[in-house]
């Protein structure tokens, strides 16, 4: 019961941050070249930073190489879930212009923000291993795969385009993955920034998230809640955020085992609402930035409910 209550938290905390850039949206503080503005600082600066500094902070070149096992099953079951959405996009004939982002709904979670806090409440320090094993997995899969599809999403309607052309690797390889890049390269290698300069990279880059919320919070009050439709496009890409890709690692688990904490972990993380930077990515890219507000703040939403089901199931 305390771990439900702790997770319920982890969303009020991300809830209140989306409705302070509501708000002062509404009363005229942000307008869309704001949240344009905003978007370009997180992927641009804040972002980068952020990714290098996780990297460099949380892991060192034993602990990666120790880990590199366990990562087998994060990979995986994000996989299974990617093929299902490819699947599943074909079935119900989603928008060509939203096919993307309803893949990456399938197979990306926010595994930080508000998977950390949830796992530590129900499996306390511990846990923290296995919530980044995930959290890597599933952040080189949002920012190599993931940002391919939902640029691709930019090209409704035309031929599209190959995941090895030029254009989409310069897509791709954006600030935040090669921040992600540089920060594993260097812990591999066993380089290390001095600590003044991480600590000076971990202030700019801890803005990201909140300001990613608050960029939602902007776009949401340009949308009027009474026309959110509960259309396929919708239903089917919370099924997959909150159905398919934890029954992945479950399906899974049979056939690679990990340790028993790993394996509550990852269910857990498998399960939490939408990534918040699909929307960042999303705006930037010029791809349905309303159609990946409008799902992601629902995500969050539901999660209130999904996160303690999963709660009482696993632990």
């Amino acid at each position: 019961m305390e771990g439900a209550i702790h997770g319920l938290q982890g969303i009020f905390e991300v809830l209140f941050i989306i409705g302070i850039g509501f708000v002062l949206a509404k009363k005229n503080w942000f307008d869309t070249a704001s949240s344009a503005l905003l978007t370009r600082f997180i992927m641009k600066i804040s972002l980068p930073l952020y990714l290098f500094c996780n990297i460099q902070k949380d892991f060192t070149r034993e602990s990666l190489l120790a880990m590199a096992p366990d990562l087998v099953l994060p990979f995986a079951s994000i996989i299974a879930a990617y093929i299902v959405g490819r699947i599943v996009v074909k079935i119900l004939h989603i928008h060509k212009d939203r096919q993307g982002l309803f893949i990456v709904f399938f197979f990306i979670a926010n595994t930080i923000f508000i998977g950390l806090p949830v796992n530590l409440a129900l499996f306390g320090p511990q846990s923290i291993p296995s919530v980044m094993l995930y959290y890597m997995a599933n952040t080189v899969m949002f920012w190599t795969l993931g940002v391919y599809h939902i640029v691709n999403d930019t090209m409704a309607g035309k031929s599209g385009m190959s995941m090895f052309s030029l254009q989409a690797l310069k897509k791709v390889f954006s600030p935040p993955l090669l921040g992600f890049l540089v920060g594993l390269a260097m812990t591999l290698f066993d380089l290390r920034v001095p600590d003044f300069v991480i600590a000076s990279f971990q202030y700019v880059g801890n803005v990201a998230t909140p300001m990613a919320l608050i960029v939602i919070g902007i776009e949401m009050s340009t949308i009027p809640l009474t026309q959110i439709t509960w259309d396929r496009d919708v239903i089917g890409a919370l099924i997959g955020r909150f159905v398919v890709c934890p029954a992945c690692v479950l399906i899974l688990l049979p056939f690679i085992p990990v340790t028993d904490m790993s394996a509550k972990v990852f269910t857990m993380q498998a399960s939490m609402p939408a990534m918040t930077n699909m929307t960042i990515v999303a705006k930037s890219v010029g791809a349905d930035v309303e159609y990946s507000t409008a799902v992601s703040f629902i995500s969050i939403i539901l999660g209130m409910l999904v996160i303690p089901i999963y709660m009482f199931i696993v632990g």
